[in-house]
């Protein structure tokens, strides 16, 4: 059986398509950026990808929309929300709570109207670790209660919530998401993903899982390129000796070419302090005459600059990437990531395009879920979907 999704909120489609390389099919997605719609769209070709404000698209509205299809599975990372009224009202229903006015607690809300609506076998939420520790739990376990109140008590929230690293399921990137995980009723528990990559001192049994992925291994097959480079499809450096990694990103990808590959442009001073870094630097570790080439807050911007470290997964690529990647600087060379090294990095396979001029396609790769470490999740989902179906 054939299991479909929607996506809310569903920016590029970095989720969408983790789920898709794990077997599930993409029929739906929302965002209200135009652009990252158009990118959803064109590599999700089965989705009715829409772009609009989801508190203004009924989910009645969007079942039409998507031919009245079933839905089984819901994915998506509303807003966090504050809930600053806890403690005022007690839940009434999904749509009767009072969330207060915070424009987060009603994304969130609308997400869970959806989920009330359709309600599909089984739905996962992605959000900030701090989303569960924040004001010391209240917040997490208000959301929990309101999603173990839809539909009377359907759902149950799989316990104990987990945060996820996408270094430990071969994405070249430490990056932590938390995956809440909600599904019907059943005899069946989901299971979260088991690590497949080991990175640091928690993995007991290092030696069954394949060493992290690096910097290196991720983006030293792609095109060379300067920062005054214009041209967006390029051919690779390298054609041999690919690392699996490579290999992966680059299956389906039937051309000798790659798109997206463009940096932005570094002024004189950068480069100039650039020079001075060593791999893993950061702006304070540059000797006081050598800051003042480019002087920021020292008290606020200790880190403002950061270069990264081949033989080392990269910290997390953030949408600010699209303001001026200084904290992402090249580890050999004197210019920040391109575009598709960034999407590398984010487990983006190369056939995988980007529409928009610079700043759109960067920041829709900062925004995104780790494509590597989203599949793993859909994994877990559709073996969770065929023992329901047993």
């Amino acid at each position: 059986m054939k299991y479909n999704f929607i996506d809310l909120f569903c920016g590029a489609g970095g989720f969408s398509h983790g789920l898709e390389l794990a077997g599930l099919n993409c029929i739906g997605g929302i965002d209200v950026v135009e652009r990252t719609v158009q990118t959803h769209k064109l590599n999700h070709p089965n989705s009715v990808s829409i772009c609009g404000d989801i508190r203004e698209i009924p989910p009645e509205e969007f079942h039409k929309k998507i031919g009245y299809q079933d839905v089984h599975v819901i994915i998506g990372g509303p807003p966090c929300p504050t809930f600053s009224t806890i403690g005022h009202a007690k839940i009434q229903s999904v749509t009767g709570k009072d969330v207060s006015e915070d424009p987060r607690n009603q994304l969130f809300m609308e997400y869970l109207k959806y989920v009330d609506y359709f309600k599909p076998e089984i739905f996962v939420m992605e959000n900030v670790p701090t989303f569960m520790t924040k004001y010391k739990g209240k917040v997490f376990n208000t959301a929990v209660e309101i999603i173990e109140s839809i539909g009377d008590g359907m759902y149950e929230v799989q316990k104990p919530v987990q945060v996820l690293n996408s270094v430990h399921y071969g994405v070249p990137q430490a990056r932590r998401r938390m995956m809440l995980v909600a599904h019907k009723k059943k005899n069946v528990q989901f299971e979260y993903p088991k690590h497949t990559h080991y990175y640091d001192q928690e993995d007991k049994e290092k030696e069954d899982l394949k060493p992290f992925e690096t910097v290196e291994s991720a983006i030293s097959d792609l095109p060379k390129i300067t920062d005054n480079w214009r041209v967006s499809e390029v051919e690779y450096s390298k054609f041999e000796d690919l690392t699996e990694f490579q290999q992966i990103m680059r299956s389906n990808n039937h051309n000798r070419t790659v798109k997206n590959n463009i940096c932005r442009m570094s002024n004189d001073r950068a480069k100039k302090v650039f020079s001075h870094m060593k791999q893993g630097d950061i702006y304070m570790d540059l000797p006081k005459e050598v800051r003042q080439i480019l002087p920021f807050r020292e008290d606020i911007f200790k880190d403002r600059l950061k270069r990264l470290v081949m033989n080392k997964p990269s910290w997390t690529i953030l949408a600010h990437i699209g303001m001026d990647g200084y904290m992402y600087i090249h580890p050999t060379e004197l210019r920040t990531l391109s575009v598709r090294e960034a999407a590398r990095i984010q487990s983006f396979p190369d056939d995988f395009e980007f529409i928009g001029n610079q700043q759109d396609t960067y920041v829709q790769v900062g925004n995104a879920v780790p494509v590597l470490m989203a599949k793993a999740i859909g994994e877990s989902v559709l073996d969770y979907l065929n023992k329901i179906e047993k």
